[in-house]
């Protein structure tokens, strides 16, 4: 953690909201990326990242540089990710599952993939995992995390990691075994 962000940290945690919006300047985008790849859908997505940094605010003073900030605001993000999904999934708002899956479509002869149908396919397969085996893919893969930071964020062993990792994959494998020699 730089110096900067730790003078910003306790000028936020002495209440100078400045300190505060700076921080958020410094990790606003990554957050926002984050919430989207966790939320799938930019509404969601929105509300996660604003309420990830009310969270982060209200806890601040709790914070105790233990760990860089960064991480612990990603902690703070999948945390309310997951709490939010439960939330509406209890609400039942989220989307009817779909029957239609788009690989069915594609000819399992053809080679001819364009790297959008590749791409959407990997979303769609992602979005089949369990919710802790794809948060640890996206950590991984998408936000190009190492496992002691996923392990922290998620507060879980790094073997924790590795074993929903081993999982997500072979999940991904299976599901995307017609682009395998692609």
């Amino acid at each position: 953690m730089t110096d900067e962000i730790k003078q910003l940290i306790k000028n936020a945690q002495s209440g100078d909201s400045k300190a505060f919006h700076r921080l958020v300047a410094l990790h606003d985008e990554r957050i926002m990326v984050l919430s989207y790849q966790l939320m799938k859908n930019e509404q969601d997505a929105e509300d996660l990242y604003q309420e990830s940094f009310v969270k982060a605010y209200k806890s601040l003073h709790t914070f105790r540089m233990e760990s860089s900030f960064y991480t612990w605001l990603y902690r703070i993000t999948v945390n309310t990710a997951i709490n939010m999904k439960h939330k509406l999934a209890r609400m039942q708002l989220q989307e009817p599952i779909k029957d239609y899956n788009p690989l069915d479509s594609l000819a399992a002869s053809s080679h001819n993939y364009n790297s959008r149908e590749i791409t959407q396919a990997v979303k769609n397969a992602a979005d089949t995992l369990p919710e802790k085996q794809r948060t640890v893919f996206i950590l991984k893969y998408l936000q190009k995390m190492k496992i002691r930071e996923i392990a922290v964020i998620m507060d879980i062993g790094d073997g924790t990691v590795k074993k929903y990792l081993f999982r997500a994959m072979e999940k991904m494998r299976n599901e995307l075994k017609e682009y395998r020699y692609v």
